[in-house]
């Protein structure tokens, strides 16, 4: 379910590219015989709205009518609906935003979103974007819920870096980063 709530939050903000990640690892994470074609239908809606989005018009058109496809019979009528109009018109993408995609009901936004499945779309847009230090952030923030502490800086600034709250949120992270990175080389200096 956090994969689905990451991916979903990452497409309702426009994440198209990022929000095919978590969506996909988690199509990917099943039994071949046991994938969900609704979940496959949203991996190939986030690629074919960036692909629309991007000006491949032809990867565009093809994703949104096997997306399309895959989405029969899903609780995505709306996204359905708004992926057949892409698939005859990929500058649709240009002009207006698609649907929603919902959660057991609910619209889920990144602001909605807490660890595991806010680390699951922090990685996948900070990835995207090429921030490595944000990566790394993520996963350190990780290590300090695993650990029993969710109010280090590393867990509040992912969730704001999440929430777009401006360069000023990345560039305290790759700060922190790099402070941790300088105290475990430090700690591993002593026992060498």
């Amino acid at each position: 379910m956090d994969h689905l709530r990451a991916g979903a939050a990452l497409f309702n903000a426009g994440h198209y590219l990022a929000a095919h990640e978590p969506l996909e690892e988690r199509w990917l994470q099943a039994p071949r015989g046991e994938r969900d074609d609704c979940l496959q239908g949203l991996v190939q809606a986030a690629a074919a709205v960036h692909k629309a989005r991007t000006g491949n018009w032809s990867g565009a058109v093809g994703l949104a009518g096997s997306a399309s496809g895959y989405l029969d019979g899903c609780d995505h009528g709306h996204l359905r609906a708004w992926l057949d109009r892409l698939a005859s018109d990929p500058e649709l993408a240009e002009r207006e935003r698609p649907p929603p995609v919902r959660v057991d009901g609910t619209v889920v936004t990144p602001a909605d979103l807490r660890f595991p499945a806010a680390g699951m779309a922090a990685e996948a847009l900070a990835e995207t974007r090429g921030e490595e230090a944000v990566v790394r952030a993520v996963e350190y923030a990780q290590r300090d819920i695993e650990a029993g502490d969710e109010t280090t800086a590393f867990v509040t600034l992912t969730l704001a870096y999440l929430r777009d709250e401006g360069p000023a949120v990345r560039d305290r992270l790759a700060q922190h980063v790099e402070r941790r990175r300088a105290k475990e080389e430090d700690v591993r200096g002593l026992f060498e």
